[in-house]
């Protein structure tokens, strides 16, 4: 049913019970598991030079300090799994990345997320990433809510 399975991690635990759940899916349907971070690119700073446009800050290298700190985990949570998976990190605004660019240009056909993530001030000002994959995604998303205890 389910060929490729993507997991979008921002190292929130919500991400990590979606890439629990992803794993679970993934032995059932045999399927491809890609993890993914993606470093938000609108939020860099840059200053115009005599030769173009430069980084400032070292923030560029934070974002992927971070993400990959947040792939390694994923790829330990699938290894530990017995799941084979690939890990990416991918550049641009969440929302468009994970609904459109990646799914369209990967042949995924199955997005799991978590409910919401670890940007609080984001989700205030523009909504939540995974509401906007939920409008927006050309494939399927699975989404994982926390567990109640009831």
């Amino acid at each position: 049913m389910y060929n490729h399975i993507v997991v979008p991690l921002d190292g929130s635990h919500n991400s990590k019970l979606a890439l629990s759940e992803a794993l679970k899916l993934v032995k059932q349907f045999n399927a491809e598991l890609t993890i993914v971070n993606v470093a938000d690119d609108k939020r860099l700073i840059y200053t115009v030079t005599g030769t173009g446009i430069a980084n400032t800050g070292g923030y560029y290298k934070e974002l992927n300090d971070r993400a990959t700190a947040i792939l390694a985990e994923g790829q330990k949570m699938a290894d530990d799994a017995g799941v084979t998976a690939k890990t990416e990190i991918l550049h641009g605004s969440p929302k468009q990345v994970i609904a459109v660019e990646y799914p369209e240009s990967h042949d995924v056909d199955l997005i799991v997320m978590g409910k919401s993530g670890t940007d609080a001030i984001d989700r205030l000002l523009v909504g939540s990433t995974t509401a906007a994959v939920v409008r927006n995604a050309l494939t399927n998303v699975l989404v994982i809510a926390e567990p109640t205890n009831g």
